[in-house]
């Protein structure tokens, strides 16, 4: 492939340069010529004796659940979602919780939803709060409202406005404008 100066050739000709490498799949769909080596390494077979990997329609679970053991987040969200699907809700809030605990803020906020409500297991309007403030502080700001008033009013939980302005902070940042009105209110 011909060298090429940094700075001196147009984007669109170095595209194209690499688009017609041999090496690239852009090369191949333009029918440059396959080596059997690489046609090979490109098309594996699959001899049933490979790594099992989870899908989350599958109808065979047993690869989510093996990833979920290892702490892979990706396999407990899809057995959690499964099992939710199924009316399997202790199965599900297990895998939620265990999902959220690997940082997924989608499931802190899924097993909080079925905590508080009492889905699967006893409503634990404390343990729910805990989860909102774990996805909030995972990055969804929507979920730290909740949590952050109730800090604020002592609802469910011990009042802590340290807390609740914390929370409120995070989601104000997060351009959520009700946690900014909330701050300048003193709520």
């Amino acid at each position: 492939m011909p060298v090429v100066k940094a700075g001196t050739a147009p984007l669109g000709a170095i595209l194209l340069l690499l688009a017609c490498s041999p090496a690239t799949p852009a090369a191949r769909s333009l029918g440059a010529p396959e080596s059997a080596a690489s046609a090979s390494a490109l098309s594996p077979v699959d001899t049933g004796s490979g790594p099992r990997i989870c899908v989350h329609d599958a109808k065979d679970l047993t690869p989510c659940v093996e990833d979920c053991d290892r702490g892979i987040v990706s396999g407990c969200a899809a057995v959690a979602s499964r099992a939710e699907r199924a009316r399997d809700l202790p199965h599900a809030v297990r895998h939620y919780e265990r999902a959220c605990e690997l940082h997924d803020a989608a499931s802190c906020v899924s097993a909080a939803r079925m905590v508080g409500s009492g889905a699967g297991v006893p409503p634990d309007r404390a343990r729910q709060l805990d989860l909102l403030a774990a996805a909030c502080l995972l990055g969804d700001a929507l979920a730290c409202d909740v949590p952050a008033k109730a800090y604020a009013s002592g609802n469910g939980v011990a009042r802590d406005e340290r807390r609740a302005t914390e929370l409120w902070a995070r989601a104000c940042t997060s351009g959520v404008p009700a946690a900014c009105d909330a701050i300048d209110a003193g709520e």
